[in-house]
């Protein structure tokens, strides 16, 4: 891969342990798990014969970072020489140097443990820390969207469904990409335990729609809490696919198959084209992972997959908005057709 730098960076110090090269001042950014050597694959490519392929390997171990040499001719902190296939602690200031005391030296700038992140593929993009939920390319054209489900994973979604990303994985689209980096693989399963115990075991939605569905307000119950979303534009789009899991329900349907919509019948419904939705859709999402006590436990309410979408809850009260008669005699309204 070569070498990541924190071009673009704001807050260098959050999420990440970077080394500094003292012959170029270039900094690297180090990953959880992170491979220096000549070979192209690694992480921070080497380019002196001192070196070899897979020279050294940088790990957090969940309390500190380690280096451990797995070279030909060794790695050396402050001018010793690290016992091949140990792993030693590193520190602040640390001077590193791979294959010789004579090659460059490389100086430890920060020890922050590692945090989940994209990292840029494509040049001139900026390093993006994963906290909640992030649509690629940009906001304004959410192609892709990365959130955490219940299980505390990593899921990416786009036009055909989410699926869940590996360390290394690449995002984005075309001609913005970013790669993946896990920094959370050493959460415990009693800590995410411990969360899902005090996750809401009721989560009910209450749409309050005005006559001419001009306004729709939505409120959220969380057990025995009530959360006002208030007035959205967006809350529209999640009426009427509340609406279609509603009548699919009404009809018998399995649960596996309510909700779901055609997006190219969506769109001529709303008179929108889809990046519009998928915005809208982002909107809300970003909404309710506000309101939700524990983020990273936040039900996907939104689903997608191949062609479709649907809104997911088997607790949904509408109030209000139009009989059917009305919608068809209401011009800029579309009748929901099952």
């Amino acid at each position: 891969m070569g070498i990541v730098t924190v071009q673009n960076l704001k807050d260098e110090g959050k999420g990440m342990a970077i080394l500094i090269n003292g012959s170029t001042g270039e900094k690297v950014i180090i990953q959880p798990q992170h491979i220096f050597g000549r070979h192209p694959t690694t992480e921070t490519e080497l380019d002196h014969p001192e070196a070899s392929r897979t020279h050294a390997v940088a790990i957090w171990d969940g309390e500190g970072w380690m280096l451990q040499d797995i070279s030909t001719n060794g790695t050396f902190i402050n001018g010793t020489k690290l016992v091949r296939g140990e792993k030693t602690r590193i520190n602040l200031k640390d001077e590193i140097q791979f294959g010789g005391l004579e090659v460059t030296s490389w100086y430890v700038n920060d020890l922050t443990p590692p945090a989940s992140m994209l990292l840029p593929v494509t040049k001139g993009l900026p390093i993006i820390y994963l906290n909640g939920i992030t649509v690629l390319p940009s906001e304004d054209n959410p192609e892709v969207a990365i959130y955490q489900n219940a299980r505390g994973l990593w899921m990416c979604e786009n036009d055909t469904g989410p699926y869940e990303l590996k360390m290394g994985d690449k995002v984005g689209s075309y001609d913005k990409q970013w790669k993946f980096v896990d920094g959370e693989t050493s959460i415990e399963t009693s800590f995410m335990a411990d969360n899902i115990a005090l996750a809401p075991k009721k989560v009910a939605f209450n749409f309050d729609v005005s006559q001419n569905e001009e306004h729709v307000s939505i409120k959220l119950m969380l057990d025995d809490r009530e959360v006002d979303l208030g007035l959205r534009n967006h809350h529209y789009l999640v009426l009427m696919l509340a609406r279609k899991f509603q009548e699919d329900q009404a009809y018998g349907m399995s649960l596996s198959e309510c909700g779901w919509l055609d997006k190219d019948l969506l769109c001529k419904m709303l008179g929108q084209n889809e990046n519009h939705i998928n915005i809208q859709i982002y909107r809300f999402r970003k909404q309710f992972l506000e309101a939700y006590p524990l983020p990273e436990q936040m039900p996907q309410v939104i689903e997608r997959r191949t062609g479709e979408i649907r809104f997911y809850s088997t607790d949904i009260q509408i109030i209000g908005g139009m009989k059917l008669r009305e919608k068809d005699e209401y011009k800029n309204k579309n009748v929901f057709l099952n």
